[in-house]
Protein backbone atom coordinates (compact mmCIF):
# COMPACT_ATOMS: atom_id res chain seq x y z
CA UNK A 1 0.00 0.00 0.00
CA UNK A 2 0.93 3.79 -0.74
CA UNK A 3 1.11 6.03 2.77
CA UNK A 4 -2.14 7.92 1.18
CA UNK A 5 -4.09 4.77 1.03
CA UNK A 6 -6.16 4.05 3.71
CA UNK A 7 -5.48 1.11 6.00
CA UNK A 8 -7.43 -1.94 4.25
CA UNK A 9 -8.25 -0.27 1.47
CA UNK A 10 -8.16 -3.22 -1.57
CA UNK A 11 -7.30 -3.72 -3.91
CA UNK A 12 -3.99 -1.40 -3.93
CA UNK A 13 -1.82 -0.99 -6.62
CA UNK A 14 0.36 -4.03 -5.20
CA UNK A 15 -2.81 -5.89 -5.47
CA UNK A 16 -3.67 -4.62 -8.80
CA UNK A 17 -0.75 -5.81 -10.55
CA UNK A 18 -0.42 -9.05 -9.23
CA UNK A 19 -3.89 -9.75 -10.17
CA UNK A 20 -3.09 -8.36 -13.47
CA UNK A 21 0.43 -10.62 -13.62
CA UNK A 22 -1.96 -13.53 -12.33
CA UNK A 23 -4.70 -13.00 -15.30
CA UNK A 24 -2.18 -12.89 -18.04
CA UNK A 25 -0.93 -16.28 -16.80
CA UNK A 26 -3.79 -18.16 -16.40
CA UNK A 27 -4.98 -16.36 -20.39
CA UNK A 28 -1.71 -17.99 -21.66
CA UNK A 29 -2.03 -21.63 -19.13
CA UNK A 30 -5.69 -22.18 -19.49
CA UNK A 31 -7.49 -19.56 -22.22
CA UNK A 32 -11.31 -19.91 -21.94
CA UNK A 33 -12.53 -22.34 -25.12
CA UNK A 34 -13.80 -20.23 -28.12
CA UNK A 35 -17.03 -18.63 -28.21
CA UNK A 36 -17.34 -19.11 -24.05
CA UNK A 37 -18.46 -15.21 -24.33
CA UNK A 38 -21.05 -15.32 -26.68
CA UNK A 39 -22.56 -18.97 -25.42
CA UNK A 40 -22.76 -16.80 -21.68
CA UNK A 41 -24.61 -13.89 -23.57
CA UNK A 42 -27.05 -17.05 -25.06
CA UNK A 43 -27.83 -18.05 -21.59
CA UNK A 44 -28.76 -14.76 -20.13
CA UNK A 45 -30.88 -13.61 -22.58
CA UNK A 46 -32.36 -16.79 -22.65
CA UNK A 47 -32.67 -16.73 -18.59
CA UNK A 48 -35.20 -14.25 -18.81
CA UNK A 49 -37.56 -15.67 -21.75
CA UNK A 50 -40.11 -18.37 -21.59
CA UNK A 51 -38.00 -20.31 -24.38
CA UNK A 52 -37.58 -22.99 -26.35
CA UNK A 53 -33.68 -23.63 -27.23
CA UNK A 54 -34.46 -24.62 -31.27
CA UNK A 55 -31.83 -27.62 -31.87
CA UNK A 56 -29.88 -28.02 -35.24
CA UNK A 57 -31.49 -30.77 -37.34
CA UNK A 58 -30.16 -29.54 -41.03
CA UNK A 59 -26.97 -28.06 -42.16
CA UNK A 60 -25.68 -28.18 -45.57
CA UNK A 61 -23.45 -26.20 -47.71
CA UNK A 62 -24.48 -25.70 -51.44
CA UNK A 63 -23.11 -24.10 -54.27
CA UNK A 64 -19.59 -24.99 -53.44
CA UNK A 65 -17.96 -26.45 -56.57
CA UNK A 66 -15.44 -25.49 -58.83
CA UNK A 67 -17.93 -23.94 -61.30
CA UNK A 68 -20.54 -22.62 -58.46
CA UNK A 69 -20.63 -18.52 -58.61
CA UNK A 70 -22.15 -18.24 -55.42
CA UNK A 71 -22.21 -20.53 -51.52
CA UNK A 72 -24.98 -20.85 -50.03
CA UNK A 73 -24.94 -22.35 -46.61
CA UNK A 74 -28.48 -23.59 -44.83
CA UNK A 75 -29.34 -24.85 -41.97
CA UNK A 76 -32.08 -25.90 -40.34
CA UNK A 77 -33.46 -25.46 -36.44
CA UNK A 78 -35.96 -27.34 -34.81
CA UNK A 79 -38.33 -27.05 -31.94
CA UNK A 80 -41.23 -29.11 -31.00
CA UNK A 81 -43.56 -26.21 -32.21
CA UNK A 82 -41.45 -24.22 -34.56
CA UNK A 83 -38.86 -24.81 -37.40
CA UNK A 84 -36.39 -22.05 -38.75
CA UNK A 85 -34.72 -22.33 -41.72
CA UNK A 86 -31.76 -20.31 -42.56
CA UNK A 87 -29.62 -19.63 -46.20
CA UNK A 88 -26.46 -17.54 -45.51
CA UNK A 89 -25.51 -16.14 -48.66
CA UNK A 90 -21.86 -14.81 -49.23
CA UNK A 91 -21.74 -11.28 -50.38
CA UNK A 92 -19.18 -9.26 -51.68
CA UNK A 93 -18.17 -6.99 -49.38
CA UNK A 94 -17.36 -9.57 -46.53
CA UNK A 95 -20.59 -9.67 -44.98
CA UNK A 96 -23.77 -12.29 -45.72
CA UNK A 97 -27.30 -11.91 -46.35
CA UNK A 98 -29.39 -14.35 -43.89
CA UNK A 99 -32.90 -15.40 -45.70
CA UNK A 100 -35.32 -17.49 -43.53
CA UNK A 101 -38.39 -19.27 -43.41
CA UNK A 102 -40.85 -20.12 -40.27
CA UNK A 103 -42.66 -23.32 -40.60
CA UNK A 104 -45.57 -23.14 -39.66
CA UNK A 105 -45.93 -19.94 -41.59
CA UNK A 106 -46.64 -16.71 -39.16
CA UNK A 107 -45.55 -13.35 -38.95
CA UNK A 108 -43.17 -12.90 -35.97
CA UNK A 109 -40.81 -10.45 -34.64
CA UNK A 110 -37.16 -12.05 -34.56
CA UNK A 111 -34.30 -10.47 -33.54
CA UNK A 112 -30.60 -11.47 -34.97
CA UNK A 113 -28.02 -11.33 -32.01
CA UNK A 114 -24.30 -10.09 -32.98
CA UNK A 115 -22.79 -10.10 -29.69
CA UNK A 116 -19.16 -9.63 -30.98
CA UNK A 117 -20.24 -6.81 -32.61
CA UNK A 118 -18.94 -4.23 -29.18
CA UNK A 119 -21.78 -5.68 -26.77
CA UNK A 120 -25.08 -6.68 -27.61
CA UNK A 121 -25.91 -5.74 -30.59
CA UNK A 122 -28.72 -6.61 -32.62
CA UNK A 123 -30.72 -6.79 -36.05
CA UNK A 124 -34.62 -6.95 -36.01
CA UNK A 125 -36.80 -8.40 -38.36
CA UNK A 126 -40.38 -9.17 -39.20
CA UNK A 127 -42.00 -12.06 -40.90
CA UNK A 128 -44.18 -12.17 -43.51
CA UNK A 129 -47.99 -14.10 -43.16
CA UNK A 130 -45.78 -17.11 -45.25
CA UNK A 131 -42.86 -17.02 -42.69
CA UNK A 132 -40.13 -15.68 -44.27
CA UNK A 133 -37.69 -13.03 -43.32
CA UNK A 134 -34.33 -11.60 -44.31
CA UNK A 135 -31.78 -9.95 -42.89
CA UNK A 136 -29.56 -7.94 -46.15
CA UNK A 137 -25.98 -7.18 -44.46
CA UNK A 138 -24.93 -8.95 -41.59
CA UNK A 139 -21.33 -9.06 -40.20
CA UNK A 140 -19.70 -12.32 -39.83
CA UNK A 141 -19.03 -14.04 -36.89
CA UNK A 142 -21.41 -16.06 -33.86
CA UNK A 143 -24.74 -15.21 -34.19
CA UNK A 144 -28.04 -16.75 -32.36
CA UNK A 145 -31.40 -15.99 -33.55
CA UNK A 146 -34.80 -14.96 -31.57
CA UNK A 147 -38.01 -15.56 -32.78
CA UNK A 148 -41.17 -14.19 -30.55
CA UNK A 149 -43.98 -15.93 -30.79
CA UNK A 150 -46.14 -12.75 -29.12
CA UNK A 151 -46.33 -9.27 -28.77
CA UNK A 152 -45.34 -9.51 -25.48
CA UNK A 153 -41.78 -10.66 -25.84
CA UNK A 154 -41.90 -13.36 -22.76
CA UNK A 155 -42.36 -16.40 -25.50
CA UNK A 156 -39.61 -16.87 -27.70
CA UNK A 157 -37.43 -19.76 -29.85
CA UNK A 158 -33.90 -19.00 -29.52
CA UNK A 159 -31.26 -20.81 -31.79
CA UNK A 160 -28.15 -22.05 -30.48
CA UNK A 161 -25.22 -19.96 -32.19
CA UNK A 162 -23.82 -20.52 -35.01
CA UNK A 163 -20.95 -18.89 -37.67
CA UNK A 164 -21.75 -16.53 -40.66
Amino acid sequence: MTDTDPVGAWPDELDTRILAGLRGLHGRLDPPPPGLAEQMMLAMAVAGLDAELAAVSQERLAGSGARASEHVRTITFDTVSLTVMVAIVERADERVRLDGWLAPPAALRLELRLPQAGGRSQLEATADDSGRFVFPAVPRGLVWLTVYRDESDESAVVTPTFEL
